[in-house]
């Protein structure tokens, strides 16, 4: 079938001092692609990362790209494709995306060129204003990209009918028309267009976003998240209506994946998968039921409230082995100021009952929330400590960054004039290097915030190791055996495999 657009994940820009490189096969633009295939287009699928996982270029700011080079990806653009569309993920890439798009409008002037994700649903005006983007798909993409794309085959294209996008109107400015409704029967969407990959390259190195059990493949059993929390820009991307799969439907998905792939273990990259307890009840029996055997995790942080002992323990027999919480904060002054509606010993008690089960559990914290004070930091420290105690065996402690598209972000937008440049989008890396970190707290300064983390983490550890002594040589042990159990075991797995890789590459 001849190509009728071609969509592209660009390569990832990593600070030299980051601690976990995480190669992740991109799931949202897998679904969109595996969409757009099935209503009939010939679909072509870049991964700039995924075509070459160990190459790195050098990049602005101590930093490098990871993957393909931009002219490379732009010389693996299908000329016949008419449409080509550009995958944005977080903030922190807009400055590398945007000039690819450059790069790609150089050599195809005349093609239909979209971007869609995280970045362009939050800030269409600006992507489009600063790119050569004819348009933005906002939100949930797999419906607005094939009506754009049917409808621009068909020579017949009217960007003001066609709801979930943004575009440059007749008059010079930009039009961003209404948001399409989200899709209720999510069963119904396509599966992901895994085949269009270099899937292989990612699952013969067990890479995703989770810890390493052997060959991964990430999954959503839900979509959207109902919680508000003032630090995300979930509302936005994905409004908080949030929709579970039916779970005969996505074992059966899963299910395949072990057979065509020889699948070990699954990520689950939902925002927040454990809403409701009854649904995650159903599909740990229903795993049972089916014979099925594989590992699974919860990686990207979900809640602690459905997560009793009943429950913690039907995860465990079902294969679920890694959960990451996200309190974000142990000061009730700053949960309620985040509209993060949580109970603290809720979550110690989760973590107890995961704990007692067997599970390794990874906790988040955030400081530097605007208005945060030192009084309110060590509340939070308090939590970090009982968070140990309590048998979590990891521990992130981030620095608040205003993202856009999230209800603090237009806060301090507003407040302080904010300037959207290069060096704003690059400050949003302090997850991946503590020495980007900046406060946005009056009450704290960037090099304290910075110390503030460092002494979040080390109290966390602390507690834990002081808990259960045997911990940091289990540690050793496994990444000894090139083993990893543990968020921080696969960290120091990455920065040992990027010094073995540096040091070829520099011989």
């Amino acid at each position: 079938m001849p190509i009728d657009i071609c969509f592209i994940r660009p390569s990832i820009i990593v600070p030299a001092k980051n601690i976990t490189t995480i190669f992740t096969p991109p799931l949202g633009l897998a679904y969109v692609a595996g969409a757009v295939r099935e209503a009939g287009f010939g679909v072509q699928l870049i991964d700039g990362v995924g075509e070459s996982l160990d190459t790195r270029h050098p990049a602005p700011n101590n930093c490098y790209f990871y993957g393909l080079s931009q002219d490379q990806i732009v010389e693996r653009i299908d000329p016949d494709a008419k449409v080509i569309g550009v995958a944005f993920g977080f903030s922190f890439d807009w400055p590398a995306c945007r000039d690819l798009v450059t790069a790609i409008r150089a050599r195809y002037p005349d093609k239909l060129l979209i971007g869609g994700g995280e970045h362009i649903t939050a800030l269409p005006e600006q992507s489009l204003q600063e790119s050569s983007l004819d348009l933005c798909v906002l939100g949930e993409g797999e419906e607005t990209t094939i009506e754009v794309t049917a409808a621009y085959l068909a020579g017949r294209l009217d960007t003001k009918s066609v709801a979930g996008i943004a575009f440059r109107n007749d008059e010079g400015g930009i039009t961003v028309n209404q948001r399409r409704e989200r899709r209720r029967d999510i069963d119904g969407i396509p599966w992901p267009a895994w085949d269009l990959l270099p899937i292989e390259n990612y699952l013969e190195r067990g890479d995703g976003f989770g810890v390493n059990r052997g060959r991964c493949l990430p999954v959503m059993a839900s979509r959207g998240c109902p919680y508000q929390c003032t630090f995300c820009s979930n509302p936005q991307m994905w409004t908080t209506r949030w929709i579970a799969r039916d779970a005969d439907l996505l074992l059966d998905e899963m299910q395949a994946y072990q057979e065509r792939y020889k699948i070990d273990n699954f990520d689950f990259y939902d925002l927040t998968a454990i809403v409701k307890k009854s649904w995650i009840l159903e599909f740990c029996r229903k795993i049972e039921e089916r014979g099925m055997s594989f590992t699974w995790q919860l990686p990207s942080g979900t809640r602690s409230e459905a997560i009793d002992g009943e429950v913690a323990a039907l995860l465990y027999k079902s294969g679920c082995r890694n959960m990451s919480y996200s309190p974000e904060s142990g000061s009730p002054t700053v949960l309620k100021r985040i509209k993060k509606k949580i109970s603290t010993d809720s979550v110690i008690q989760s973590i107890r009952a995961g704990f007692k089960e067997g599970m390794n559990i990874k906790c988040n914290i955030i400081f530097g929330f605007p208005g945060e004070t030192m009084k309110e930091i060590m509340q939070s420290y308090r939590f970090i400590i009982r968070m140990g105690m309590a048998g979590a065996f990891d521990i992130s402690v981030w620095a608040f960054s205003p993202y856009p598209g999230s209800e603090l972000f237009n806060e301090i937008a507003k407040k302080q004039n904010f300037t959207l440049d290069d060096a704003y989008f690059d400050s949003l890396r302090s997850y991946a290097d503590p020495s980007m970190t900046v406060s946005y707290s009056e009450h704290i300064s960037n090099e304290r915030l910075k110390t503030l983390r460092t002494i979040g983490t080390i109290l966390f550890y602390l507690a834990a190791w002081i808990r259960r002594p045997y911990r940091p040589f289990l540690s050793i042990y496994n990444v000894m055996r090139g083993r990893q159990e543990s968020r921080s075991e696969m960290g120091l797995l990455n920065i040992l495999r990027r010094k073995r890789i540096a040091t070829e590459t520099a011989g």
